[in-house]
């Protein structure tokens, strides 16, 4: 049942100010992110609760970002809508970066150490490793396992865990590999556009300066208000 009670002006100038200070915060971690391998942009935006007072949400950007060529073999991209599938401390993890190195007990791991599950430890003396568009690893010609690239249903909220990294509390099944490719010796850039986020943040900072002198011309009238109507 919604409340009966309607937003103030003042209330709605407080829910602006929120609204304005997570825009700040997405775009800020937008542009702290614009050269992470793998990133996806988030986007703020306002609902009403209720029909009264507006919250603020966010939403991920899954859009791919430009793949470009690295000639790295430990290097992979993806292209469709997959995640690749990593084991971190706080459990199994979702995500798009590709810069992999070969660790001191020989696994493929993320650039943070987090093991790439599928793949089996590369053999020792192995000089040669090929990722085909499948996922599929060889060292030296050995078959070593397929790389874990998932995704989640259309409309599932991904909650971003720093960089490239994603959890969701939803199920997650295997990516169509029809659809989504694995291209070695290839990295895909973050989806943020630097120039449209600077500009953002631009906006931004006036819009959250206007709301604050609202506020100010608001506090100001109530006060006023209270002792003009406390005279006889």
């Amino acid at each position: 049942m919604g409340s009966s009670i309607r937003p103030t002006g003042l209330d709605n100038a407080t829910a602006a100010l929120r609204y304005w200070e997570r825009r700040q915060e997405v775009v800020a971690n937008n542009l702290a992110n614009v050269n992470t391998d793998g990133f996806k942009g988030e986007r703020a935006f306002a609902r009403l609760l209720d029909g009264n007072v507006p919250v603020v949400d966010a939403i991920t950007d899954l859009s791919t970002g430009a793949i470009s060529a690295t000639g790295n073999p430990l290097d992979v991209a993806l292209s469709g809508d997959g995640f690749f599938v990593v084991q971190t401390p706080k459990g199994e993890r979702l995500t798009r970066g590709g810069t992999l190195s070969i660790d001191e007990d020989r696994r493929i791991v993320d650039p943070n150490g987090n093991p790439m599950l599928g793949a089996d430890a590369v053999p020792v003396g192995a000089k040669q490793i090929l990722i085909d568009s499948q996922g599929r690893v060889r060292a030296d010609g050995k078959d070593i396992g397929r790389l874990r690239i998932e995704t989640v249903a259309p409309g599932t909220r991904l909650q971003h865990e720093g960089g490239s990294q994603f959890s969701t509390t939803a199920g997650r099944i295997e990516a169509d590999m029809t659809k989504t490719k694995v291209r070695q010796g290839a990295l895909e850039g973050s989806n943020v556009s630097s120039l449209e986020s600077m500009v953002d943040m631009i906006a931004v900072q006036r819009a959250y300066g206007a709301v604050q002198k609202s506020i100010a011309s608001l506090d100001t009238v109530r006060g006023m208000a209270a002792s003009e109507l406390g005279k006889l």
